[in-house]
């Protein structure tokens, strides 16, 4: 498993002085590329983590990474492949894709009911490849992190995301934590605003506007599928339960299993880690 290097502020004492001394820098250096970095340094003071990483989500395009803590091989390769696919199943993009405000969110809060026991959270970061019988290589991300997220509104409903974590066999983020990153939410969303208006036009340049992961998402098993089927076959990928699909979909848990057997007969398949394998091998082609 690759290493994260901590943050200068990760294991120290919470410092409302050390929040205001960067805030301070951050607002005497008025245009001032690195913001981003600044801000999340800063944040480190009232909730101290060991990663982060910055993203700008523009309606259906790709995300744009913005800023990470990561400095191994393999770390780096998992954003790769994050802003390359896999973000189309991300809990915030999809809550982003509804509406999400501005706020503090707790990724197990955003994430559906099953999410974290689906087939899609064991293999969270994938790289498809095509040499591999699967269709995917499982990237060294890091393991075992439990995630609180920033979300910032900007200019034109795009949607920044400050994502700091902590490994989950540590203390959890307090309320406490959770309380004052909530105050300063809208002070931190300003910063990032002007940070984006500044540099916002460069940095969207790469990589291009793209949709073509969520066209894929969109019309996995068009051809082969009702409609109803497809509906049930997004949700199962999403991480929800037949549970949580009957409740969202106003049909009992008995259609939703019988949705399930006849997507698993049609795309010849018997398993969920099966249907994923095959959503996986669809992006491929997209």
């Amino acid at each position: 498993m690759d290493t994260v290097e901590k943050t200068p502020n990760s294991g120290t004492e919470t410092s409302a002085t050390g929040w205001y001394r960067e805030i301070g820098a951050i607002v005497d250096a008025r245009e001032d590329e690195d913001i981003p970095e600044r801000l999340v340094r800063a944040l480190g003071h009232l909730a101290p983590f060991e990663m982060a990483a910055v993203f700008v989500y523009r309606g259906r395009s790709r995300p744009l990474p913005i800023y990470d803590n990561f400095t191994t091989a393999g770390a780096k390769k998992g954003i790769a492949a994050y802003v390359e696919n896999t973000y189309v199943l991300n809990p915030l993009y999809q809550a982003y894709q509804k509406g999400l405000e501005s706020g503090v969110y707790l990724m197990c809060d955003l994430a559906p009911d099953a999410f974290f026991e689906s087939e899609y959270h064991k293999a969270y970061r994938v790289l498809p490849s095509r040499g591999e019988e699967i269709g995917y290589l499982t990237e060294n991300w890091p393991q075992g992190m439990q995630e609180l997220l920033l979300a910032l509104a900007l200019d034109n409903n795009a949607l920044a995301e400050i994502t700091l974590s902590r490994t989950s066999d540590g203390p959890g983020f307090s309320e406490t934590e959770i309380s004052c990153l909530s105050d300063v939410v809208p002070l931190v969303g300003a910063l990032f605003r002007r940070y984006w208006a500044e540099f916002g036009d460069s940095r969207s340049r790469t990589p291009p506007l793209d949709r073509r992961v969520d066209d894929a998402f969109d019309d996995f098993g068009k051809y082969v599928l009702t409609d109803r089927e497809r509906e049930v076959t997004q949700m199962i990928l999403r991480g929800h339960s037949s549970e949580s699909i009957g409740f969202n979909l106003g049909i009992s848990l008995g259609t939703v299993k019988t949705h399930r057997k006849n997507v698993y007969a049609k795309l010849a398949i018997s398993s969920q880690s099966e249907l994923l394998s095959l959503f996986l091998k669809s992006l491929q082609g997209t």
